[in-house]
């Protein structure tokens, strides 16, 4: 386990921009688009293997924050509403960053700008009413499971990841009956 007095912040910050970027996934309309989002999650997704013990792989961050930038340039091609993707790209900005040059951004920061990415979401989708009471509800959820961190932090960090993957699936469907009305 790494041990890393910043290691509670950089689960937060990978599950809010894991489990956000649930609806970005959905939202993609091809697969090279969603190839494109499997970059940024990989990159996020680092923070779990860094906070076991891997070395950061650079290359991989770098591939993912250039990745971060192409899906806001082709936000119109998504489902959602282009300032939900922007939101996106900053929580996975502010994860990537703290995990490939240690920048500190407040927990507190992250929390309110998630929630106003979420308040995206639902005014631009009918069928995202409720995402930001959900927001919120993952927020104290993931604060109440990282207060166990002292005590056993690979648990912790455990139970995180497997949530903020439940969290991500709910994401999912607020965007999901969304993209099955589009034409196709």
């Amino acid at each position: 386990m790494q041990e890393t007095p910043h290691g509670p912040d950089l689960a937060y910050s990978a599950s809010l921009a894991l489990r956000i970027g649930g609806a970005v996934f959905v939202a993609c309309p091809d697969e090279r688009l969603q190839a494109v989002y499997y970059r940024v999650d990989a990159g996020v997704r680092a923070v779990w293997r860094h906070l076991r013990g891997s070395e950061i792989n650079q290359e991989l961050l770098r591939s993912a924050e250039q990745a971060n930038h192409e899906l806001v340039r082709r936000a119109s091609a998504l489902t959602v509403p282009e300032e939900f993707v922007t939101g996106f790209r900053d929580l996975a900005a502010a994860s990537l960053g703290q995990l490939a040059r240690g920048e500190a951004v407040s927990r507190d920061e992250l929390s309110s700008r998630a929630v106003e990415v979420a308040g995206f979401l639902e005014s631009g989708l009918q069928s995202a009413a409720g995402a930001v009471d959900f927001e919120r509800s993952c927020q104290a959820s993931c604060e109440s499971l990282l207060g166990s961190w002292a005590d056993d932090p690979l648990s912790t960090m455990r139970r995180v990841r497997r949530e903020t993957d439940v969290w991500a699936l709910s994401y999912q469907r607020f965007v999901r009956p969304e993209v099955s009305s589009q034409p196709g």
